[in-house]
């Protein structure tokens, strides 16, 4: 969410988040079985971004809480654990730079909870392209829906298709070879977004699917991860509250971002 909220809710949402990522035992890591549910998807993908980043590479996610996942906004310095939050983002900066020694990569994580493709565009040149990226990770659309459902203050299906491309195109402009990868927005069901928004939540999925053909960029399918993850470990286990992923949905984001972006 986006709108101002008193210090009592604040805090109420901020320790509903801590105690998703404090789940211990068989919800800490997803193990080999999930890994190899995306080994088909890896290999089929056409998209390497990582494969020819050079050296000192600026590696920036962006997005709404999911991706913030409780960093800490006043650490802005790159591969700082606090500022890369507790979340996807977190694990592969760490497995990315434990596999690539020397590479010097900086991984920046500019997340921030309750943002809509609106509150990226209009925050884009400051903590985005100022940091002169060369691989940039976008996962928006969830507020764009809930927002609108909750307050009536969101971002419609056609609307958030423009911001988006518009985002993208700044982004190509301001740094012509740019990687771009493109996360998939999701929800499960039985949490706090209800399952009636499900559909236009498909709707803006297929937007973010068609944008990343249209801009070559790799696609990561977060729904489908969740989605096939189902079979496997309960609502519960992957994010109790439909929105915000636990430690084990935050290991299988990591996984499928990396399946789609090759590395």
């Amino acid at each position: 969410m986006n709108q101002p909220l008193p210090s009592s809710a604040r805090e109420s949402r901020r320790n509903f988040l801590l105690g998703l990522l404090g789940l211990t035992g068989g919800t800490l890591a997803a193990g080999t079985a999930a890994r190899a549910a995306f080994t088909a998807m890896k290999s089929s993908t056409p998209h390497s971004p990582m494969n020819s980043l050079p050296r000192n590479a600026v590696i920036l996610f962006q997005g709404d809480s999911i991706t913030d996942c409780l960093r800490d906004r006043t650490r802005s310095w790159p591969n700082d654990p606090a500022a890369l939050g507790a979340g996807y983002v977190g694990r592969l900066a760490g497995d990315l730079l434990a596999e690539s020694p020397g590479a010097g990569w900086q991984f920046y994580n500019r997340g921030i909870s309750g943002d809509r493709s609106i509150d990226l565009l209009g925050r884009w040149r400051r903590e985005a392209l100022a940091l002169k990226p060369d691989l940039v990770s976008i996962l928006v659309g969830v507020n764009d829906t809930w927002h609108e459902s909750l307050t009536g203050n969101g971002v419609p299906v056609a609307r958030y298709a423009e911001i988006y491309r518009m985002i993208l195109e700044d982004t190509r402009r301001a740094r012509p070879g740019v990687r771009l990868v493109l996360g998939e927005p999701f929800s499960l069901p039985g949490g706090e977004f209800k399952a009636e928004w499900m559909p236009e939540l498909r709707e803006r999925a297929a937007v973010v699917r068609a944008l990343a053909r249209e801009f070559a960029a790799a696609f990561v399918p977060y729904q489908q991860v969740f989605d096939e993850a189902q079979p496997r470990y309960t609502v519960a286990e992957l994010a109790a509250d439909g929105v915000h992923p636990s430690p084990l949905g935050h290991q299988l984001m990591a996984q499928a971002w990396r399946a789609a972006a090759g590395v």
